[in-house]
């Protein structure tokens, strides 16, 4: 049974965030509402320091320890039209404190303002910052949920395509990896996920690609050719639309000799680890993540 929390959790989200939205516009606006802003309380461990940056076309927040002997790219989600690094400080700052880990989460561009392919153009920028920073891909690490999961996955593909130094290994929570809505739980799964609805992916496919190219690996990395990829760390809830993305992209890896560690969780909700310190199974599934990355 869930936690307390975790019911919470998801009677609000059910509450809040689902929504059954009669338009691209009425999606943008919902989502930039109800999750466009930090949570309420941000709580940083000892040893981490949060600050901006912005130089270039490079823009982000830095969260750094005192000796960092690797570093984490972190993409934030929001299913492509919303969503800020902030939201994301309690669970990066605790990655970065259990590896001694700089972690940088980029801002990229958004639809519909700037459709697919802005936001993978700003992720290979914010990776090639990172080597230029001096950083080698065997001390990278990629993450990132749901829509930053596709675009996580979207850009180990291209790093691949374009012979640029691989990333050690890559985490995806609940990838959002398929924009043509071809995935069984898509439909299977509208009543019982709490925080996504059937109608939200349906009209978000066109307000992210504006172009009709739905199959394009880049923009759903379920129908890539994950050969050379590195290690993946990939976590689901049963009940959530996107759980069939995250089967078929383990599948895909495991296919062509990709190592693949998969978390599926019952009776959650999507992209559960990031509710932490709050929630006690993004505790728990905390130290998996920190493993799996500690051990590449």
């Amino acid at each position: 049974m869930p936690s307390l929390i975790a019911r919470a959790l998801k009677t609000g989200s059910r509450l809040i965030v689902r929504h059954q939205p009669s338009s691209s516009k009425s999606l943008v606006r919902h989502l930039r509402l109800t999750m466009g802003n930090p949570p309420l309380v941000t709580l940083l461990p000892r040893g981490v320091k949060r600050t901006t940056f912005h130089e270039g076309n490079i823009k982000g927040d830095w969260l750094r320890v005192e000796q960092p002997g690797q570093v984490i790219l972190y993409f934030h989600g929001g299913g492509y039209v919303c969503g800020s690094p902030k939201t994301y400080h309690n669970l990066c700052s605790r990655l970065a404190k259990a590896l001694q880990a700089d972690v940088f989460l980029p801002v990229y561009r958004l639809a519909p303002e700037h459709p697919f392919p802005a936001g993978l153009n700003d992720a290979l920028e914010a990776y090639e910052f990172l080597l230029r920073q001096g950083w080698r891909g065997d001390q990278i690490s990629v993450a990132g949920d749901s829509a930053g999961a596709g675009l996580t996955l979207a850009l180990l593909l291209a790093l691949r395509d374009r012979e640029r130094p691989m990333p050690k290994c890559a985490v995806v929570y609940s990838p959002y990896a398929d924009v043509t809505l071809t995935s069984p739980s898509r439909l299977h799964n509208d009543s019982t996920d709490d925080m996504l609805s059937y109608r939200m992916l349906e009209v978000g496919m066109g307000t992210y690609v504006q172009n009709g190219d739905y199959k394009n690996p880049y923009a759903s990395p379920v129908y890539g050719d994950y050969t050379g990829l590195p290690p993946l760390f990939i976590t689901v809830c049963e009940q959530e639309l996107l759980r069939d993305d995250a089967y078929r992209v383990a599948a895909a890896a495991r296919a062509v000799g990709v190592e693949v560690s998969l978390l599926a969780r019952d009776d959650l909700l999507h992209v559960w680890p990031i509710f932490v310190p709050f929630l006690p199974e993004a505790r728990e599934d905390l130290e998996k993540v920190v493993r799996f990355i500690g051990a590449h």
